[in-house]
């Protein structure tokens, strides 16, 4: 379940074209050097560290799990499967604060990452004569591939899935699901390589007059901020809205797991690291260009993500046991990380229409 972001591009546009036509006479100060360091600096420390850490974990699952179908798993192997998922689900939450080029091109985050699932499905494909071979995989409902329908392999329906209870039917499926991620993620990874040919991070760093994708800077820097309103749309309005007015925790995002508090949260870190400039390594971010002109935005919308962050964190229930008990909270959350998309979208954005070109 994806929420697109074309409506913040085409907002964006807009405000673009308002922008050029009110700035024409009264041009804002725009620093090319820092703008053009800046768009290196989040290839190298966002896109390539992160889709690096994506790989490297589902490559790790992978191996857990071929291991658990070898010589009989023990509860020890599992819990150690689990924790590299959600190592795995860690780096690709981020990853959704920019989720643009080739995840979205190529549709690899819908196919990893499509939820809610119903397990009903997922044990027909278990009950089913199916060999589970690549092209099987990859030709299934993405409801039905991906991190959602491994974790409910490892985890269970209800969570404490015991190792004597994976059945040899699971792990074929389970193995089958780990290679497909496993594929995917490489491709992720591998696409904003500079060392690999046609790669998305020279296409972006190159923006400018000749680069069909971003014939401007203005157009890459419009695509962070769109991404980062887009996914405090998608965890505001629709991960934590979506179940909480539904009363319905079948909508949850990673029930199996009880990891969604964690994945939302994830999510805003994301948004906190494409402002920052930063993963495990720091660079020049958008702070860098808003700290140069306008240190009170800087400060509002550091502000509005801490908010956001310590909203999510007060949810201490399982999220899908929280949409009844901790209401109040929820609504916190939602309402801090809608405050974090209105900044966003109405001073940020702006903001970057101004000091870029």
């Amino acid at each position: 379940m994806k929420k697109s972001y074309l409506q913040y591009l085409l907002a964006g546009a807009a405000l673009v074209s308002l922008s050029h036509c009110s700035d024409n006479d009264n041009a804002s100060p725009v620093n090319e050097e820092l703008n053009t360091q800046v768009l290196l600096d989040f290839s190298a420390n966002l896109p390539q560290a992160v889709y690096s850490d994506l790989s490297t974990k589902t490559s790790t699952l992978y191996d857990q799990v071929v291991a658990l179908g070898t010589n009989g798993a023990t509860d020890d192997e599992l819990a150690a499967t689990r924790t590299t998922w959600k190592q795995a689900r860690q780096a690709w939450e981020q990853s959704e604060a920019f989720l643009f080029g080739p995840v979205s091109t190529k549709d690899i985050d819908p196919h990893i990452d499509t939820w809610p699932v119903n397990f009903n499905d997922l044990n027909a494909q278990l009950n089913s004569g199916a060999e589970f071979t690549a092209d099987y995989i990859n030709n299934l409902d993405d409801a039905l591939k991906g991190f959602h329908p491994i974790e409910y392999l490892i985890f269970g329906e209800d969570g404490n899935k015991k190792a004597a209870d994976l059945s040899e039917r699971d792990m074929e499926y389970l193995t089958a699901l780990a290679l497909n991620l496993k594929t995917l993620t490489a491709d992720a990874n591998n696409s904003w390589k500079p060392s690999v040919s046609g790669n998305y991070h020279t296409i972006f760093t190159t923006a400018g007059t000749g680069n069909a994708t971003y014939p401007t800077q203005l157009a890459a820097y419009q695509e962070l901020v769109n991404a980062m309103a887009g996914i405090c749309d998608e965890v505001a309005n629709g991960k934590l809205d979506e179940p909480f007015t539904a009363q319905d925790p079948s909508l949850e995002e990673s029930p199996f797991a009880q990891n969604s508090i964690i994945d939302f949260t994830n999510n805003i870190k994301g948004v906190q690291d494409v402002y920052l400039g930063k993963y495990s390594a720091d660079g020049k971010g958008l702070e860098d260009i808003v700290r140069q002109y306008n240190l009170q935005l800087d400060s509002d919308i550091k502000l509005k993500i801490d908010n956001a962050i310590n909203a999510l964190g007060k949810i201490t229930d399982p999220f899908g046991k929280a949409i009844t008990t901790q209401a109040m909270q929820i609504e916190t959350a939602m309402s801090s990380i809608n405050d974090l998309k209105d900044i966003l979208e109405t001073e940020l954005l702006p903001f970057v229409q101004q000091h870029t070109k």
